[in-house]
């Protein structure tokens, strides 16, 4: 795994609605771009080094979601378009209904993307009266289509994501590259028939969220779907980066 990539969606749905600087896959990225806009200092994006436990033991708990960066392949497209209709034909039952979703229309906002659905869907601390919290309220009565163009409309998003993608490491792309990298997040969620949680994954290039089945630990589900699901689609690749939010209390 490294956290040196960059994000991509310029292979997202048809509506497209310009291009975004791609962000990179780093947690002074993500920590730069949420605490401008109101997330809690205490509130935290770490790095994660690798899947293996005593690696994933080193990251502060508790997580309150874990944002994946992959690469795009078509083995990855035979199997998102699968999985689109399976959940056509046969809907979720156990997904919480009042998960907040955001589909993407916008280029290259991937790693946007990815902080709304953490933020969104977690037990996180937001700035009140913030133009961030404002912006939750009011997804929260929306409905997806509506979310989607309220993300092309949110300057304050837009602004957010200019600044932060130009603070990484690796040098800044165009808005206009072709870059075959994607950032999806993790999120526990209520199960809606039975007692405990879902891990639940939320990518805005696919139609709905995706259910990953019953979680008791967040972090570790999360990285055996990464091994299990999207690695085994890519077993060449090293583009691979793992980011958890968390809370930490000495901030």
């Amino acid at each position: 795994m490294t956290s040196l990539n960059i994000e991509s969606a310029n292979q997202i749905n048809s509506n497209v609605n310009s291009n975004w600087v791609p962000l990179e896959a780093n947690s002074d990225v993500f920590n730069d771009w949420s605490h401008k806009l109101g997330l809690a200092e205490c509130e935290q994006f770490v790095d994660v080094f690798g899947l293996d436990d005593e690696l994933l033991q080193m990251v502060p708990q508790p997580v309150k979601a874990v944002l994946l960066l992959f690469p795009l392949s078509k083995q990855y497209e035979q199997h998102r378009e699968a999985e689109s209709q399976r959940i056509a034909q046969h809907g979720q039952s156990q997904l919480d209904d009042t998960l907040v979703f955001f589909p993407q229309k916008v280029g290259n906002a991937c790693g946007t993307m990815a902080l709304l659905h953490a933020m969104a869907n977690s037990p996180v601390t937001v700035t009140p009266f913030s133009d961030l919290a404002k912006f939750f309220d009011k997804a929260a009565g929306q409905n997806n289509d509506q979310r989607a163009q309220s993300v092309v409309d949110a300057s304050f998003l837009r602004s957010a994501h200019a600044s932060s993608a130009s603070t990484g490491q690796s040098s800044v792309p165009d808005a206009n590259d072709d870059v075959d990298l994607h950032f999806v997040a993790f999120v526990h969620a209520p199960a809606q028939l039975t007692d405990g949680t879902r891990l639940v994954e939320l990518d805005g290039r696919k139609i709905a969220p995706v259910d990953h089945g019953s979680s008791s630990d967040l972090l570790k589900d999360s990285a055996n779907v990464v091994k299990n699901q999207f690695m085994k689609l890519n077993p060449d690749s090293i583009n691979f980066a793992l980011i958890a939010l968390t809370t930490q209390e000495e901030y």
